[in-house]
């Protein structure tokens, strides 16, 4: 019987009760009330969790099964850590979020192993992708201390690699250990084929994601591009979950630049940088340090300095983003008044790695949503410290489709600074 269904069974048969997703780093604290209801943050009414539908359609799920366990989740009558969100059901059973996203995913499992046992190889990767998207949706906000949402994401894990070993045509999944400050995480390379070297993209994912998330990116423009990636996670967090979350929070990312340089198939001339929020202020701290090992650098909504400085942007999270902020900190955002000065010390201006004027030569793209998470501010701070960089502020669209627009001009992106010799 195969290791994921195994698992599986007993994840679907919990012998404790575990603390609901809800009240895990924040002391079960009311929902605040938000200075703006930000559109990046994908804020929606009587949910705990920002519900990222689309997005995760994009990202390789179906839209059917997804709407399939929020049905679920919205009718269920058991009772609820927090009246009045869905998503917030005590028990492990029907209504609870992670219960109803690992019934799907494991359905997908089932039906992987029966195109399997039909040589359907073709089916079984099909379904093995849409099961670790639904595993992962089940971990996701992926807190630290949450036990169930852990095991799901090593489900993911499993049924994401399972969809790279039984089809070939999909690429090579490697997994990479590594180490940084004393410790070892891992690191994903996808990779076309073992027939030449390839530029690699290094993609950093934010919290709200895990090293899943980047599927469609990868295959559906990265790999026809003929670019490779690596994809990797920030401090306290899935692979790299043994790292502290700390003012050094690119640490991982330049030990990554260093250990592509080693591995043969990868072009260390060609290395390229991608992350979003949190993700993306590593990348941009890590470009700065690492400039002449970067070929180029793409971010999407990076949080510059005036995410971790302005009060009214910090106000504007949702609790489930507060809480899991804190949680990688090990803090507690019932507190949020009392926390919003120690958040300083990730800005980029605080850290003076921002403060020149055109110091830094790496071909920079930055995406963002006008009027969000990136101020005026922000632009300007990057635009001084990048000689060669392109702002593309969009209107108020919803955040799959930001994401969906900025992933195509992202990859065209790498394409021509890979292809630029200079």
């Amino acid at each position: 019987m195969e290791d994921s269904l195994n698992l599986s069974e007993i994840l679907f048969k919990p012998k404790f009760v575990y603390p609901e997703t809800s009240v895990i780093s924040n002391s079960g604290a009311e929902l605040p009330t938000l200075s703006r209801e930000d559109i990046y943050f994908g804020f929606v009414y009587n949910f705990y969790r920002p519900v990222l539908k689309f997005e995760w359609v994009f990202s390789g799920g179906s839209a059917l099964d997804i709407d399939e366990a929020l049905a679920k989740i919205c009718v269920s009558k058991a009772p609820r850590s927090r009246e009045g969100l869905y998503d917030t059901v005590k028990e492990y059973g029907s209504g609870h979020w992670n219960f109803e996203f690992n019934t799907i995913a494991q359905n997908r499992v089932n039906r992987a192993h029966e195109c399997e046992s039909k040589n359907d190889v073709k089916g079984a990767s099909h379904n093995y992708r849409l099961a670790s998207r639904y595993f992962a949706i089940a971990a996701y906000p992926f807190l630290k201390s949450d036990i169930l949402a852990q095991n799901s994401d090593v489900l993911c894990r499993s049924t994401y690699k399972k969809m790279y070993d039984i089809d070939p045509t999909n690429g090579i999944l490697q997994e990479h250990s590594f180490n940084v400050d004393g410790k070892k995480v891992k690191g994903y390379l996808h990779i076309p084929d073992l027939k030449q070297v390839y530029p690699c993209v290094i993609i950093v994912c934010p919290y709200e994601s895990n090293f899943s998330y980047a599927y469609r990116f990868i295959n559906d423009y990265l790999a026809k591009a003929n670019i490779c990636a690596f994809v990797i996670e920030m401090p306290g967090a899935g692979a790299c979950e043994k790292l502290n979350l700390n003012d050094h929070f690119s640490m991982a990312i330049e030990e990554a630049i260093d250990y592509l340089s080693t591995l043969k198939y990868v072009d260390a001339t060609n290395i390229g940088l991608f992350g979003s929020g949190i993700a993306a202020t590593a990348c941009i701290r890590a470009a700065i340090l690492k400039s002449s090992s970067v070929k180029a650098l793409a971010v999407l909504a990076p949080y510059v300095h005036s995410f971790f400085t302005d009060n009214e942007i910090l106000d504007s999270m949702p609790l489930c983003l507060r809480s899991s902020l804190c949680n990688r900190l090990d803090l507690d955002a019932s507190g949020w008044d009392t926390l919003i000065p120690q958040f300083r010390v990730f800005s980029l201006k605080e850290q003076g790695i921002l403060s020149g004027r055109g110091g830094c030569k790496v071909p920079t793209y930055v995406s963002i949503v006008k009027d969000s998470v990136v101020s005026r501010d922000d632009v300007t701070l990057l635009e001084n410290n990048f000689s060669d960089i392109t702002v593309l502020s969009n209107e108020k669209i919803g955040r799959a489709e930001f994401i969906r627009q900025s992933i195509g001009e992202v990859t065209k992106f790498f394409s021509e600074k890979f292809s630029n010799g200079n």
